[in-house]
């Protein structure tokens, strides 16, 4: 078993934010004076649920923060709703980011959607960089690829104005 210096044990739980609907766990207020969550609001962290790893982030919601937990990990720790689940973990570094290579290339060979790229927050980098690497197939991560360029070298900085095609699941 892996050292995680953070654990607890807590219930399973529904969390309503406005029309969305997560399945989460909150962290207990005991733990939160332990962890920098001040200058991390959305602190991100790797460990295990159950034995099954995870990574996540901690996300605020009125004065709490909960670790939403997708269909797969419930699915791989057979938890549901009202089961209780033992969490172990540890704080990551918050601004590391793995570019996948396919990125990396092009960013190397467009100075300006290079810059721009530098210029956005790691937390918008990572949001680009799950969703290219998130692709099933070469051919969508090389679709995906070109339009985040293209998204790069028009200026644009909001996440939510991408072109379409890009906010769009693979066909």
């Amino acid at each position: 078993m892996s050292y995680y210096p953070h654990a607890f044990t807590g219930p399973v739980e529904h969390h309503d934010h406005g029309t969305y609907r997560y399945t989460v766990i909150w962290l207990p207020q005991e733990l939160v004076a332990e962890l920098p969550l001040d200058a991390h609001p959305r602190l991100r962290i790797s460990g295990e649920l159950n034995d099954v790893a995870l990574a996540g982030a901690w996300q605020p919601s009125r004065g709490r923060w909960y670790l939403m937990l997708g269909k797969p990990l419930l699915k791989a720790t057979g938890l549901s709703v009202g089961c209780f689940a033992e969490l172990r973990f540890r704080v990551e570094p918050q601004d590391e980011l793995e570019v996948p290579v396919l990125l990396a290339r092009a960013l190397g060979g467009n100075a300006a959607a290079d810059a721009r790229w530098r210029a956005l927050t790691p937390g918008k980098q990572r949001a680009i960089c799950h969703h290219v690497a998130a692709a099933k197939t070469g051919a969508n991560a090389a679709r995906r690829t070109a339009q985040a360029l293209l998204w790069l070298e028009s200026g644009e900085t909001d996440l939510r104005r991408l072109p379409k095609a890009m906010a769009s699941p693979d066909p």
